[in-house]
């Protein structure tokens, strides 16, 4: 398995960055993998929607569909793949206010990753990862 965890802190409002985490159609913006990102059918962000994303993983344009398995308004989301499917996607991001801004606790975990890539994967999401964050608070800074 493997696991990624950051945390950063950013000068707006919890409220601005949960509603960029809660706007798939903003994914590709501050997510370089992501080309594409929507809620399936009409409903809102809320537990139990599901998004799919058009993502190039390693060269190859593949599509991943995540259900919002837990969300609190303004505090976290946390979005996975249905049991079954590999490799096995959690992402989980919990915010806190902090000084008039907030902190956004960021973890990635995936299972199921063929062992030869394992650590190709892990060495390109520990690359990855921070940029994301740095650019999802370009695009918060600009809300």
């Amino acid at each position: 398995m493997i696991e990624i965890s950051s945390s950063t802190r950013y000068d707006q409002p919890a409220s601005t960055v949960f509603a960029i985490l809660t706007d798939p159609p903003s994914y590709p913006a501050w997510q370089q993998d992501v080309e594409s990102a929507s809620l399936t059918g009409d409903a809102p962000a809320q537990q139990g929607a599901r998004i799919r994303q058009v993502r190039k993983v390693l060269g190859r344009q593949t599509e991943v569909a995540l259900t919002i398995s837990e969300l609190i308004p303004g505090q976290q989301l946390t979005l996975a793949t249905d049991p079954g499917i590999k490799p096995a996607i959690r992402q989980s991001w919990r915010l806190q206010p902090d000084d008039g801004g907030c902190r956004l606790d960021f973890q990635l975990n995936l299972d199921g990753v063929p062992k030869m890539a394992e650590h190709l994967a892990r060495a390109q999401l520990s690359r990855t990862v921070p940029q994301m964050l740095d650019r999802l608070g370009t695009v918060a800074a600009t809300r």
